[in-house]
């Protein structure tokens, strides 16, 4: 299916509901979505998703990045 495939490619989206989730899983008829950095996982039909835009892209991104101490 190429509508997975696109999902597949891309690492993050964002939901109908403007929550933004890192793409874990995909199944028959869903995405599976967990937030930046962890967190609960939740389901999303793949036509409810989108690119983030540059900035969600970025909070990503900072939210995923761990923190070394010494």
């Amino acid at each position: 299916m190429v509508e997975d495939e696109h999902v597949r490619s891309t690492r993050y989206k964002v939901d109908a509901s403007g929550k933004l989730g890192e793409v874990v899983g995909t199944g028959p008829g869903s995405v599976c979505l967990r937030p930046p950095g962890g967190g609960r996982e939740w389901a999303v039909p793949p036509d409810a998703l989108r690119d983030p835009t540059p900035s969600e892209l970025e909070r990503a991104l900072i939210l995923s990045t761990p923190v070394v101490t010494r």
